[in-house]
């Protein structure tokens, strides 16, 4: 027996007794608060920014650490799950998220609320980095998509309700409990947690590799913020920034490669399926970012719809993503996961062509329709790529695959907001013949051509990943038809 089919069977061991629905609506719950955690504060932050008393350049750290924070902590605390235990540090980090939380509803100064959304992002990644291993774990690979389906709709539900309940709360009760709801939320999560999460007995003789986490922790954040900051125009000090990141992840990849137990298993990425899923997923998120966020800039500037109705327009995204991620898991635990992912980066790269088409005339259920089939086809891809990308590893690299995963999401979205933000306005400028950082009152038309400038770059790239998740069916059946893969479908994984 082999010894990745020794840890399975001592899975499967550990989890006897502890019922696998309740182990995932115990990780869907802390999985829902983080992703909504990082998106409903944005549209708090005008109110937030006028109680405070700072600038508009001050204020939008709140958003930024957060997610500074999780990128750059999302592999250690992967690796932290496979040395440790998935349970243990999911449920520190459920802890930490909720304690911050509490500490961010109670700031009354800025670098005090910086400081807590800081490490509530670190609670957020130690969570996020374990939950899809805990759920591989605990779930036979013949119901594995359909429980990883639901884990990525209540991701995408997390990240699309964020504004809808924000706008909601502000606008009724003080800005601070958009905070301090998570409180009662995780310590719900944090109790039931002890009674239903497994305690899997991880592989001993494993230890955290504390160079390679000295190096890619400042390495992410330097390049991650250069990044994001260059779309206000470069600089001398982002340019070196955006250098010495880069130089510390070179120098963390030279090191992994001689490390004893490497934080990153390096030859991993030279497995194709495993480079092309994350890849995949990666581009994803980039477009989410996109349509996230232009589509509010859509309906209330350009259309002047009011932020009611603008939210109750961007419900239909979560809704789609809510019926059809369970049922694609669903299918892809039967037919396999490869047609899947390739159907739903098809309609995913149609409907962002067709939400690109908006004018200034087109109805309410021509927009509803269009958001709605490109949410379906992101919602129909993620459940089995996410399937591929778990089942493609060896039960004690869960951990580390499941941090990637969440990174890749992670980065895709800031990658997206980022560079969809700096092609927006400068198609704008271009369009009005001067530079334009905003809205221009009364010129939808301005807006309008960047707005689809916008939708055309993102389309083609999710054409590339619908290209990418072609030629790994093609290859896959071509590889069948010669007898070098078994005929049966691969349940819920990308083994073989």
């Amino acid at each position: 027996m082999s010894q990745s089919q020794r840890m399975v069977d001592a899975v499967e061991g550990n989890t006897h007794g502890k019922s696998k629905w309740a182990i995932l609506f115990t990780v869907l719950v802390m999985t829902f608060m983080a992703t909504l955690d990082s998106s409903i504060v944005n549209v708090a932050l005008p109110v937030m920014q006028k109680e405070l008393a700072v600038g508009l350049d001050q204020i939008q750290w709140v958003s930024s650490v957060y997610l500074l924070t999780t990128c750059a902590l999302l592999l250690v605390f992967g690796r932290l799950g496979d040395i440790f235990g998935k349970v243990l540090v999911f449920q520190v980090g459920v802890a930490a998220f909720s304690l911050e939380s509490l500490l961010c509803g109670m700031a009354v100064t800025l670098p005090a609320l910086v400081a807590a959304r800081a490490v509530q992002g670190a609670g957020g990644a130690a969570a996020m980095a374990n939950n899809m291993g805990i759920i591989t774990e605990s779930f036979p690979a013949r119901e594995r998509g359909r429980a990883l389906g639901i884990l990525a709709s209540f991701v995408a539900l997390g990240m699309m309700c964020g504004p809808v309940l924000g706008g909601f709360i502000v606008s009724v009760l003080p800005w601070e409990f958009i905070f301090l709801i998570n409180v009662p939320v995780g310590v719900v999560s944090l109790v039931v947690g002890l009674k239903t999460l497994p305690r899997v007995r991880p592989e001993r003789g494993r230890s955290l590799d504390v160079v390679g986490s000295l190096l890619i922790v400042p390495g992410i954040m330097l390049t991650f913020f250069a990044l994001t900051s260059l779309q206000a125009g470069a600089s001398p000090a982002l340019v070196a920034m955006l250098a010495a990141g880069v130089a510390l992840l070179v120098l963390f990849a030279l090191v992994e490669r001689r490390a004893q137990d490497p934080l990153v298993v390096l030859e991993v990425f030279s497995q194709r399926s495993f480079l092309v899923n994350v890849a995949c997923l990666f581009i994803s998120f980039v477009a989410i970012g996109v349509y996230e966020l232009m589509t509010p800039f859509y309906l209330q500037d350009a259309r002047g719809f009011s932020p009611t109705l603008a939210g109750l327009v961007f419900c239909v995204i979560s809704l789609a993503n809510a019926v059809s991620g369970p049922i694609s898991g669903a299918v892809s635990d039967r037919i396999g996961c490869e047609l899947p992912t390739c159907v739903g980066m098809l309609l995913f790269a149609v409907g962002l062509v067709l939400v690109g088409l908006f004018g200034v005339d087109t109805g309410l259920p021509c927009i509803l329709a269009c958001l709605a089939l490109a949410s379906l086809g992101t919602s129909i891809f993620q459940s089995p790529n996410n399937s591929l990308i778990m089942g493609s590893l060896p039960p004690e690299a869960l951990g580390f695959g499941g941090s990637v995963s969440a990174l890749a999401r992670y980065l895709g979205m800031a990658v997206g907001i980022s560079a969809s933000t700096s092609l927006l306005y400068g198609q704008m400028s271009v369009a009005a013949g001067e530079s334009v950082t905003s809205y221009v009152a009364g010129r939808p038309d301005i807006f309008l051509y960047g707005y689809r400038w916008v939708y055309g770059v993102t389309a083609v790239l999710v054409a590339v990943g619908f290209a990418l998740t072609l030629a790994r069916l093609v290859l896959k059946r071509a590889r069948r038809a010669g007898g070098t893969e078994h005929a049966a479908p691969v349940r819920g994984s990308a083994r073989g």
